[in-house]
């Protein structure tokens, strides 16, 4: 009896030393491939300062080092799952974000509570919003946080900011961190983004820390998601951004400025707690500054 526990014991520990020497050998490779993503990350956001707005074809999307998969893959329905709002008219309910769908284009984020993926759907979302705005179809953007403690995520003041810029639906999984069984998310990764139309899967991307800028080929299979060509699309986020740079030069040139700051983020609190429209907000904007406001 002795023996059989010493050699269970031995076999044990031989085991352990071989997974404590497998995982020191993949830390360096999987430390390397989340460099490689920053690098691939800054490379998009000086393309973007430079006024380039590349949206390049999804196949050529690849995630750095090992292959990662996360999430249910091109071509698979979308299984229904259960998430609680945690902002607007539903905060505090469940809702199964595949049923409120339906038919329609989806971009849905399973987000960890890394700073650096949080911070990154800022400019993520910009973007989207911007092709949401120009594009005929109804396209619904949902992120789902995974925590196994969803009281301890901190937000502050970040997720009215995030519905402005065009998320429907900002939720925490019911399943924790690993999230909804049937999906097969990848509890390595930060960030997993799934596009669907009518319930099946079109494009999955995964990023090891979150995207820190808008990808250029999510960009493309947002395209593609709503039937439109690449071209156009960027055509459309570099007139967007044109006109963004336009108003603020002008605000950079106004000795009111500051004031007209100010006021417009007084009036957002308001309108964001329900105690102005956003009609009567932007009535007393007006008649706070009536000059003739421009059109472009």
């Amino acid at each position: 009896m002795k023996r059989s526990a010493i050699a269970l014991t031995l076999v044990a520990l031989v085991g352990s030393m071989s997974f404590a020497q497998e995982s020191t050998r993949r830390r360096p490779e999987t430390r390397e491939a989340e460099r490689k993503e920053q690098r691939s990350a800054g490379r998009e956001r000086r393309e973007y300062d430079q006024n380039k707005f590349p949206v390049k074809d999804p196949d050529g999307f690849k995630v750095e080092g090992e292959s990662v998969f996360s999430g249910p893959q091109p071509g698979e329905k979308l299984p229904g799952l259960k998430a609680t709002s945690i902002i607007g008219d539903d905060k505090g309910q469940e809702i199964d974000p595949i049923a409120v769908v339906g038919d329609k284009p989806q971009i849905l984020f399973f987000q960890d509570e890394s700073g650096i993926a949080i911070r990154g759907l800022y400019g993520v979302v910009d973007a989207i919003g911007k092709i949401n705005r120009k594009t005929d179809k109804d396209l619904h953007v949902a992120c789902v946080f995974l925590s196994d403690d969803p009281d301890s995520l901190r937000f502050g003041g970040m997720l009215p900011a995030l519905r402005e810029r065009g998320i429907d639906l900002i939720a925490v999984s019911k399943d924790g961190r690993d999230g909804p069984g049937d999906y097969g998310l990848n509890r390595t990764v930060s960030q997993t983004i799934i596009l669907a139309r009518n319930g099946k899967v079109t494009r999955n991307f995964v990023f090891r820390q979150g995207m820190q800028f808008a990808d250029s080929h999510v960009m493309g299979g947002i395209a593609e998601l709503i039937d439109e060509d690449r071209e156009t699309v960027a055509g459309w986020l570099a007139e967007a951004n044109a006109k963004a740079d336009r108003m603020r030069m002008r605000r950079d040139n106004d000795p009111q400025s500051a004031a007209k700051a100010a006021l417009r983020e007084k009036l957002g609190g308001f309108v964001r707690a329900g105690k102005l429209t956003r009609e009567e907000a932007g009535e007393l904007y007006r008649s706070a500054f009536p000059e003739k406001q421009s059109r472009d």
